[in-house]
């Protein structure tokens, strides 16, 4: 490996922890947090001649077919953890599980559920996924040099960082994210790297777990 190549990783790696860390340890308030964080993914891709599209963010990447897909997955994800991975860990780790009060500020309030459902799509659906399975996931695979496995090693390495960045909802809020960046990742194989599915998918599922929080059933 050379100087430049190790200067390269070295850059990369810092801008990962940056953007993992930053949100955490920088109180901005309402998630005023993702426009610094975007402009500096931004900002990254211009110094290098790349573009957003680069990062699955392609620019006619929205159709029918994409929105639909997004919706059915999305329900697809939220089922998957209501009705097996809620019932799995409630059985067997009940003892563990602390009561999950992150966004009990919402329950009963509309108001406090319709805007945050705006931010769930613009943080969650839209700059998440621009952070992690694009932005994160391309550098690390770029770090492999497109071998066999370099998606799904990148994918995997990504979902674990996906998981970490959701630790104040404490060990149970890791593991859903991760297995949800696992589930995210095998989408964005299956449509070619189209971010948008994917960006769809996460925003849906978030809508459908903040209604469910609303009415009282999450986790029931």
């Amino acid at each position: 490996m050379n100087k430049q190549t190790l200067f390269k990783i070295i850059v990369d790696t810092i801008s990962i922890c940056f953007l993992i860390l930053f949100p955490h340890f920088v109180p901005l308030p309402f998630y005023s947090y993702a426009v610094v964080c975007f402009l500096f993914i931004l900002v990254f891709l211009k110094r290098e001649g790349s573009k957003l599209s680069d990062i699955g963010l392609k620019p006619k990447g929205i159709r029918l077919g994409t929105i639909i897909a997004g919706i059915c997955t999305g329900l697809f994800w939220i089922a998957f953890m209501q009705w097996l991975y809620i019932p799995f860990i409630m059985h067997f780790f009940k003892s563990y599980v602390k009561s999950y009060t992150e966004y009990d500020f919402i329950r009963n309030h509309l108001s406090n559920l319709l805007i945050t459902i705006a931010a769930s799509w613009v943080i969650a659906g839209f700059y998440e996924e621009i952070v992690f399975r694009g932005f994160i996931q391309t550098i690390i695979q770029r770090w492999m040099k497109e071998r066999k496995y370099s998606f799904w090693v990148s994918g995997i390495a990504t979902s674990v960082l996906f998981g970490l960045y959701h630790i104040q909802q404490g060990v149970f809020g890791v593991i859903p994210a991760m297995l949800g960046g696992l589930y995210w990742t095998a989408m964005l194989k299956y449509f070619r790297g189209n971010l948008w599915y994917v960006i769809i998918s996460h925003a849906v599922y978030d809508t459908a777990a903040l209604i469910m929080i609303y009415s009282g059933v999450f986790g029931k």
